[in-house]
């Protein structure tokens, strides 16, 4: 064996295993005592889980710590970021994703989807920037790119012969924001185009959606609607649909009925719309995030991206897929074992499912994209999101974060 890890608890169960690894491949998980390999990890009861996933963030905004956003509103940090993106070099996106990449690759995350604004302003330059950034980081972490026409596709020619372009020289994914539009009818045709698109080059969809406070946007019915007609299920994800939490319960049930027979994944940011929705309420303020729970119990495959970090948007975040989960968990109200496991899962199961990786998991034969938790549950792992020792990429080890706690002699044990 090239790795062997010893006494590690399996992600879903309490079972203790030792765990071989051979060629980039898991070749044996089994109960009992396994021959050390070449390199061997004593996991001492960790858990061992598949690496984590972020189908949700902006690597060409992250720590632009500089940008305050005196509002809170998303309005006000989308015409600030509308100022500095225009003046952004190449080498400083770099240099900042970089930055952002190594952070999350120490937490366990191995597969990113980021958003790279794609409008008259940017033009391609974030692309070009993303992209190297992105070819940078290969074979460390997976990074898909999503065009993400932020300032409208509907009345906007140049932006749409931009995604066209955006698609032939390095994204991957089709993005839109159909709430961006004047009005419901330019968000329909807003998303016809990014189906054209994305059918074109045979790509995905990852689209911002209703991502306010207004309830009169429902453009996640009118994605699940063209989904179904364009049999793309599977392989459309709606990303935030905050304005679920303005909708009433009519509506609601309506379109994530919809949306479960259109086989659309919804990730949300909790984190982040926490911070920015609701600013114009009075109590109660609406707590601004799809309604997951009900997405939930309803089949919708659910999960959650870090969106931002330390920037106009949202000046926190360190990174961590699971900080995010727990977010998610306390933002929904998901407390029961199932729902704990779902929270634990939408970084995990639930994102491989967004981005359709095909060898995701922790089996025999699958690849041994790994990180070393040391918890006992899903519950556990979410309440203190300890530092993770190790994490495998291709049966190689990628990090060694050490762990190291010294009492002094006055503190009780």
């Amino acid at each position: 064996m090239d790795l062997t890890i010893h006494h590690a608890r399996l992600d879903s169960t309490d079972l203790v295993i030792d765990l071989g690894i051979a060629g980039g491949k898991v070749v044996t998980v089994q109960e009992g005592d396994l021959t050390p390999g070449r390199i061997a990890i004593e996991a001492s009861g960790a858990m061992v889980s598949p690496a984590f996933i972020d189908p949700h963030f902006h690597l060409e905004n992250a720590l632009l710590n500089d940008a305050v956003n005196t509002s809170g509103t998303l309005r006000e940090a989308i015409n600030i970021y509308a100022d500095i993106k225009r003046n952004m070099s190449r080498e400083d996106i770099v240099a900042r994703a970089t930055r952002a990449l190594r952070l999350a690759v120490a937490n366990g995350t191995l597969w990113m989807r980021n958003n790279v604004d794609i409008d008259q302003i940017a033009q391609l330059r974030l692309l070009d920037a993303i992209c190297e950034a992105r070819d940078k980081f290969a074979g460390v972490i997976d990074v898909q790119v999503v065009a993400f026409p932020q300032l409208g596709l509907a009345r906007n020619p140049e932006a749409v012969d931009l995604m066209w372009q955006a698609m032939a020289r390095g994204a991957t994914v089709v993005g839109g924001m159909p709430h961006g539009e004047r009005d419901m009818d330019d968000a329909a045709r807003h998303i016809e185009i990014a189906f054209e698109i994305a059918e074109a080059f045979n790509a995905d969809i990852d689209m911002h959606v209703d991502e306010t406070d207004d309830p009169y946007w429902h453009t996640l019915e009118l994605l699940a609607e063209k989904t179904i007609d364009a049999d793309y299920q599977g392989r459309v994800t709606a990303g935030h649909c905050c304005a679920m939490a303005a909708w009433d319960d009519a509506l609601a049930t309506r379109v994530i009925e919809k949306v479960c027979r259109a086989g659309v994944n919804v990730c949300t940011n909790a984190p982040v719309n926490l911070l920015l929705q609701g600013r114009g309420d009075r109590q109660p303020v609406r707590r601004g995030i799809a309604r997951v729970r009900e997405l939930l119990d309803a089949g919708v495959n659910v999960t959650c991206g870090q969106d931002d970090m330390m920037n106009m948007f949202y000046p926190f975040g360190q990174m961590d897929m699971l900080e995010v989960a727990n977010f998610v968990a306390h933002a929904a109200h998901l407390s029961s074992s199932a729902h704990i496991q779902a929270a634990f899962d939408m970084p995990r199961y639930s994102a491989a499912r967004v981005l359709r990786l095909p060898d995701y998991g922790l089996r025999e034969g699958a690849a041994a994209n790994l990180v070393l938790i040391p918890a006992s549950s899903a519950v556990d792992a979410l309440a203190r999101q300890p530092i993770r020792p190790y994490v495998v990429r291709q049966g190689e080890i990628l990090v060694h974060n050490l762990i190291q706690t010294t009492y002094g002699a006055q503190v009780p044990s």
